[in-house]
Parts: structure tokens; sequence; C-alpha cells
């Protein structure tokens, strides 16, 4: 029963580091998309872009309104792309 009990764990675990090491993969290319689609943005406005839309609800309209109401205006311009809004739609 232990050895199971391990093994399941074990399964877990692997399956826990392959799936932070895809979000992980998944979060620069978020990152590099919205860099590109938006070359006035700073690392530090995509970041709380992630970061807000993490926190949100999974509702993808409201994970952008969110991001775009914590990015402080000292940073500049905090323009998404309509292409980008539909997609997110």
């Amino acid at each position: 029963m232990q050895q199971q009990h391990n093994e399941v764990v074990s399964t877990m675990e692997k399956n826990q580091n392959n799936l932070t090491f895809k979000l992980d993969g998944l979060t620069n290319l978020i990152k590099t998309l919205l860099q590109q689609v938006n070359p006035g943005m700073s690392a530090e406005q995509v970041q709380i872009m992630i970061k807000s839309a993490q926190q949100s609800p999974p509702d993808a309209s409201s994970a952008l309104n969110d991001a775009r109401r914590n990015i402080p205006p000292s940073l500049g311009s905090n323009h998404v792309s309509k292409d980008m809004e539909e997609d997110m739609m």
C-alpha cells in the first residue's frame, strides 16, 4: 500500500513539474507576443498584465480589462491592439 502511495505521489510530482515547465514556456511566449504586438510596452507593463490575468477570473475579457486598469499611467502607453482584443473574446 505504501509503495503504491509513493508511486502515485511521484507521478503527481512529475506531472506538476511538467505543467510548471509548460506554464513557464507559455508565459514567456505571451510576454514575447505582447511586446511584438505593442512595441512601446515595457517589460514591466507586460509583467503587470500577466500578473493581473493570473489573479483574475478565467473570463478573458475581464482579465484584459483588469490588466488595463492595473497598468499605471506613468508607465506610458498601455495600448492593446484590436486584433488582440478580438482574439481574447
